[in-house]
């Protein structure tokens, strides 16, 4: 979203927004033409700056507990796919020993299947 944009959804002017974005209150990226895009997620920031601005908080106060916020959302994240991915890796060992019977070609092709998985999973745990 441009700041066009997100000064009409907001109610708010792109001076301010431009201010926001200056004291480092939401993420900005640039476009080729070097404009500032907003992901949709600063509409929901605005609305939290303006309730904490109600209750009479500095811009430097705000921004801790956006960020306190943000990694806290992080964290509770990358605990819900340690959690999957944990389950994901006893799930494998029970089918591996319900496998050991199995034909050979099966057993290939359903092992290859839960790794391509289970290691897709792992790297998204490492770009967190």
């Amino acid at each position: 979203m441009h700041i066009g944009e997100v000064a009409k959804l907001s109610g708010l002017s792109t001076r301010t927004i431009d201010y926001y974005t200056n004291c480092g209150l939401f993420p900005v990226e640039r476009s080729e033409a070097n404009y500032r895009l907003y992901p949709a997620t600063v509409l929901q920031t605005i609305e939290r700056i303006q309730l904490l601005k109600k209750q009479r908080m500095s811009i430097a106060e705000i921004k801790q507990i956006l960020v306190t916020n943000e990694n806290l959302e992080t964290e509770l994240l990358m605990r819900e796919v340690h959690e999957e991915f944990d389950c994901l890796q006893k799930k494998l060992a029970r089918l591996e020993e319900q496998l050991k019977d199995a034909p050979t070609h099966l057993k290939v092709n359903i092992h290859k299947t839960l790794e391509t998985r289970l290691l897709s999973i792992a790297s998204l745990l490492t770009l967190m």
